[in-house]
């Protein structure tokens, strides 16, 4: 949270497409990835496609999953993403990175020629990003369900546990439409989570992970 004209402590909450899509895809190809990076199955469990039938998904698993992880990389790109006030030849450089991840993770609007590395998986995901829109229905549990009073306990909780201001304090949370109580820290100040992980303690995460 950030108030005008002074210092605040801030945390960012929210969702993002492709990576729910993504997920999406997994779940409806049948796909099975186990890493500890990789979220659990979606809470509302999609139709089952028969898009990759004939191909070996175990091959197709470990495609998804470099897949999935760039697609992290990108949200971890653009939480660091330079302040105003950097000088121009780092923005460009953080921009040209940023921008080679993009196209490295495709876009449904080219047919996701970035995967062409990958060829069943770029099927599957040209031939079913548009349904996998469902997987992103409406607002995160977080953003609907979780008080502000709560993340303000969180913050200064934190701040009071480490003798510090808690306007210095910050983190971020990526939530993703899966169940199963699962969060992790996939950086400083960054957490992801499915949708029904406890929020108390995946705030206190995003928060301190970052000290």
């Amino acid at each position: 949270m950030r108030f005008a004209k002074r210092p605040s402590w801030s945390l960012r909450v929210g969702d993002d497409q492709m990576l729910s899509a993504a997920l999406w895809i997994r779940d409806a190809t049948g796909l099975v990835v186990e890493s500890d990076d990789v979220p659990p199955p979606l809470l509302i469990p999609p139709p089952a496609s028969a898009i990759l039938n004939g191909e070996d998904l175990e091959a197709v698993g470990r495609d998804w999953l470099r897949w999935w992880r760039a697609l992290l990389a990108i949200q971890l790109d653009r939480r660091d993403a330079p302040p105003q006030t950097t000088t121009p030849s780092s923005s460009r450089k953080w921009i040209g990175a940023t921008y080679e991840r993009l196209v490295d993770t495709g876009d449904p609007l080219d047919g996701f020629t970035g995967l062409a590395w990958a060829p069943a998986l770029q099927r599957a995901c040209d031939g079913l990003f548009r349904q996998a829109s469902r997987a992103r229905t409406g607002p995160t549990r977080f953003e609907t369900q979780t008080p502000w009073t709560l993340y303000r306990q969180v913050v200064h909780g934190v701040a009071a546990a480490h003798a510090l201001d808690p306007n210095v304090l910050s983190g971020d949370v990526l939530v993703t439409p899966t169940g199963g109580g699962w969060w992790r820290v996939l950086g400083p100040g960054f957490v992801i989570t499915s949708d029904d992980a406890p929020a108390e303690d995946v705030v206190r995460a995003a928060i301190e992970s970052r000290l």
